[in-house]
């Protein structure tokens, strides 16, 4: 299979993206610019259609969720954002993903020779526990607010578990393929960027934003009891401090190793 054509905007961005990594290249390597390129170009082939696709899901998704019998409470508004967003975050993710596999086969390296780095190492201590409380956490205080006597609270509670549901199915398809994929890398230049790629696709769960979604319900004053509000602020707060966090870790990731990025400059004459 053939490898497919760059665009100069891709090429560009990667050239960027390696400067600001202290690696100065004239022309980066196909590889890198095949990997890095849709990940950061802002014209993808396609990428209109993923997240039209996407909106038609998450629409489709809110119609159903409006038919579903709450009996004597009433839906929170916040889940549809939930159902919409989550559906787009995962479509502009594969939007890229899938421009990536048009460019052509990419090299996969032996589990000896290059082994995926760990979990945390990719995450960051922070950024792993914004997922803990904003999913972990939002369950069990939905379900604390369940258990609470009015109806309109399981009404409530029940809906926010759909969102909180559908939310940890989008960032979990995100995460477990930036995690999990195999190392696609030539040496250990291109290793090394593999796994700055690990960490730069992570950062498209966001979930802290979820945390911060529930947040509407009670400034419409249409939330759980009253008793929970202080929960849900503290909740809010917790999720989307350690998603920045973990975004503020991410961003004092070392440089890259010296190695073979392709023409360095200073090499133009000699390529």
């Amino acid at each position: 299979m053939a490898k497919g054509a760059l665009s100069f905007e891709e090429i560009a961005v990667t050239r960027r993206w390696l400067a600001k990594r202290g690696v100065e290249v004239v022309t980066p390597s196909w590889l890198l610019a095949a990997r890095v390129g849709p990940r950061l170009s802002r014209t993808v082939p396609g990428r209109f259609r993923w997240l039209a696709a996407a909106l038609a899901v998450g629409v489709l998704l809110c119609i159903a969720y409006g038919f579903f019998d709450f009996r004597d409470g009433e839906a929170p508004v916040s889940v549809y954002f939930c159902f919409v967003g989550g559906a787009l975050q995962v479509a502009l993710w594969w939007s890229y993903l899938r421009r990536e596999r048009e460019l052509g086969p990419l090299p996969v390296m032996d589990q000896r020779s290059g082994r995926r780095p760990p979990v945390l190492g990719i995450l960051g201590g922070w950024y792993a526990s914004s997922f803990v409380i904003t999913f972990g956490g939002g369950v069990a205080l939905a379900l604390a607010v369940y258990l609470s006597t009015p109806a309109k609270a399981k009404a409530y509670a029940t809906g926010w578990l759909l969102a909180l549901g559908w939310a940890a199915l989008c960032c979990s398809v995100i995460l477990l393929s930036a995690l999990r994929r195999p190392v696609h890398a030539e040496d250990r230049a291109s290793m090394a960027v593999d796994t700055e790629l690990r960490v730069m696709d992570s950062q498209y769960a966001i979930p802290g934003v979820y945390a911060v979604v529930v947040l509407y319900d009670p400034l419409l004053g249409d939330g759980p009891p009253a008793g929970f509000t202080g929960w849900l602020i503290a909740y809010a707060v917790l999720g989307i401090g350690t998603t920045l966090l973990g975004f503020r870790q991410h961003h004092r990731r070392p440089a890259l190793p010296p190695g073979n990025y392709e023409t360095p400059v200073g090499c133009e004459r000699l390529a």
